[in-house]
């Protein structure tokens, strides 16, 4: 059985990580046969833990932080590759990642601008060589004063959650997704739990059928 990657991507409040639960719980249900993993970025490693941190504490201006940053998700991203990735598709898992490479681009994107010339594509270069690109990427598309909403009561808000950040996040995302719309499946996200969870099981269903 051929092991796939599936990830979902989309802004902070888009609900990705409550679907994500339920995605695999169904899909172990309807496909027993295969084996699914569920697992995040940044991940429970020992770097994954540190941009967690981060994440939580205030946002940093140097430029050194910034570019600090980006290679602490490069190397959070590579761990997962080497522990968790590689080895369950290559025993044919499904393997489900709440964010992965794109979010990298996405957000970094917009954190090193001024920094370095057009960051997206910069970073973009740096995955190239090394990346697994997935067979399917789930995008959670909602309007970013709705998603800002959903988690202005959530308590340990991270840096990254505010109005205007996180509309320059959404259109790097939107440019990715119309850069490779093969990939990408876009999922309406303001939609309740249920429905949106209804489409990305059919979405994945699709794939692996």
């Amino acid at each position: 059985m051929e092991g796939k990657l599936i990830t979902l991507e989309g802004i902070d409040g888009s609900g990705k990580s409550t679907v994500a639960r339920e995605l695999v719980s169904r899909l172990r249900e309807l496909v027993p046969e295969r084996r699914w993993v569920l697992t995040a970025e940044p991940t429970q490693g020992e770097v994954g833990e540190v941009l967690r941190a981060r994440l939580k504490g205030q946002e940093e201006e140097e430029p050194v932080s910034h570019m600090e940053e980006l290679f602490l998700f490069m190397a959070d991203h590579a761990d997962h590759l080497k522990r968790t990735i590689i080895p369950s598709l290559r025993e044919g898992a499904a393997v489900i990642s709440d964010r992965y490479a794109d979010s990298t681009v996405a957000y970094q994107g917009i954190t090193l601008r001024g920094i370095v010339p057009d960051p997206l594509r910069w970073i973009q270069s740096l995955l190239k060589p090394w990346n697994v690109v997935p067979a399917r990427t789930l995008f959670f598309a909602i309007d970013p004063a709705l998603a800002l909403e959903r988690i202005s009561s959530r308590e340990g808000r991270e840096k990254f959650e505010r109005l205007d950040f996180l509309k320059e996040v959404d259109e790097n995302f939107e440019l990715l997704v119309s850069e490779e719309k093969e990939r990408f499946k876009r999922i309406d996200a303001s939609l309740g739990p249920d429905d949106v969870s209804e489409i990305a099981v059919k979405a994945v269903l699709d794939l692996i059928r």
